[in-house]
């Protein structure tokens, strides 16, 4: 058995997975049929990727969980108060994530900019109405005016914005904020989510169903505008997390348990159960139900987005729990090293990626005699991002996180 305080890699691996298909969902299913219509190729592949984003939310939650956990047993800490210990939180994660959310903006800038063919003029006037994204604040509102440069990032906004307000909770109150607020977030929100269809999107907007009754310029005549509302890419980075926080809970409870040969060999079979009906979904979701529109997002008889979602929390659960055979099998001493280091980097391919999408169109030229295929960008675009992402993880790890 591993040492507790040991890196379990092989949650490690499922986040540097699910990086590269959402990088292979960003292809085919955003840029092919929208921005750059006739230029790539549409596609399916890795078209359900896009759900399975919910696994890093559900991890997010699980570690802020475990390490304020971790440092509840350090007594000078627990002097503190509780928003100076969530802003210390938050300083972590803003360490780790805003120097490479800075570098992803402004690649993100570069390429858009490149790919429209903007002037000077315009591309700096992008930069400056965008620079609530460098404080990470883009999906509680705060927009661009060309939009966000780089479409991924509203994922990290939505992690550092949620992050403190969740790590505030739980050190004012951790009993009120993990047995009350974090599973009715999760159960109303999410519920509320899932019977309306609702899926993650910078561009969307939730309103609960306060709207505005009439328009003050003429009376009587009605009109929709919501007045409260958030980001729906925000509401899913919350619900996630939350989720997250409870796994934690629930796989502390199971870890006291005691497990026999019988107990292991039923998880294995539930791991491989859920492992393989996540992985065919996120490589193409036809081979479940043979019917999804790439264009968007339109399913006939697909699986359900809160079952996709309910397969990752087992899959994070299970994984974390590290009861079955297969997790032990991926916490292999041969590859663990491997896959600690590209599932530490998966965050910053992830962050990165989108960019090299646009630069790799510009090389080529965005008048394609024949459009190009997916595979042949998605090869050579996993490639840049997986060794830029590797690298950043070294210089972050070396330079600024450590320090």
């Amino acid at each position: 058995m591993e040492k507790a305080n040991k890196r379990n890699v092989a949650i490690e691996f499922w986040r540097f997975f699910f990086a590269i298909a959402i990088l292979g969902y960003h292809i085919g299913v955003i840029l092919a049929p929208r921005a750059m219509n006739g230029i790539i190729e549409p596609s399916n592949w890795m078209a359900g990727a896009g759900e399975i984003l919910f696994v890093f939310t559900l991890t997010a939650g699980y570690f802020l969980a475990k390490h304020f956990k971790r440092l509840q047993k350090d007594t000078e800490y627990q002097k503190e108060t509780a928003s100076k210990r969530a802003w210390q939180y938050l300083w972590g994660r803003i360490k780790a994530l805003v120097p490479v959310l800075a570098l992803g903006i402004i690649l993100g800038i570069i390429s858009v900019a490149a790919f429209n063919g903007t002037t000077p003029k315009e591309t700096l006037l992008s930069l400056l109405n965008g620079l609530w994204e460098f404080l990470g604040l883009y999906s509680a509102g705060f927009p661009a005016t060309f939009g966000q440069a780089n479409g991924a990032m509203w994922f990290i906004s939505g992690l550092l914005i949620c992050s403190y307000f969740l790590y505030y909770g739980m050190c004012k109150d951790e009993d009120k904020t993990s047995g009350l607020i974090v599973p009715a977030i999760f159960v109303f929100l999410g519920g509320w989510w899932a019977w309306n269809g609702t899926r993650a999107a910078q561009v969307a907007w939730s309103t609960f169903g306060i709207q505005q009754a009439t328009n003050p310029a003429v009376i009587g005549t009605p009109i929709t505008d919501a007045v409260i509302g958030f980001n729906n890419g925000l509401l899913f980075v919350l619900v996630g997390m939350c989720g997250g926080i409870l796994l934690y809970y629930a796989i502390e409870k199971l870890k006291t348990l005691k497990y026999g040969t019988t107990q292991k060999v039923l998880l294995t079979l539930l791991y491989a159960a859920v492992a393989t009906l996540l992985v065919i979904y996120t490589i193409n979701p036809t081979f479940i139900s043979g019917a999804y529109n790439i264009t968007n997002n339109t399913t006939g008889g697909n699986l359900s987005r809160w079952t996709v979602h309910l397969l990752c929390i087992l899959l994070v659960g299970l994984t974390l729990l590290e009861k079955d055979g297969i997790t032990q099998l991926l916490n292999n001493k041969v590859t663990a090293k491997l896959f600690n280091y590209l599932g530490g980097a998966s965050l910053y391919i992830y962050m990165l990626h989108m960019p090299f999408i646009y630069f790799y169109v510009v090389i080529k030229g965005k008048a394609p005699a024949v459009p190009y295929s997916w595979a042949e960008v998605f090869w050579v675009v996993s490639i840049i991002s997986v060794i830029l992402g590797s690298a950043v993880k070294y210089l972050m790890d070396k330079y600024v996180i450590k320090r």
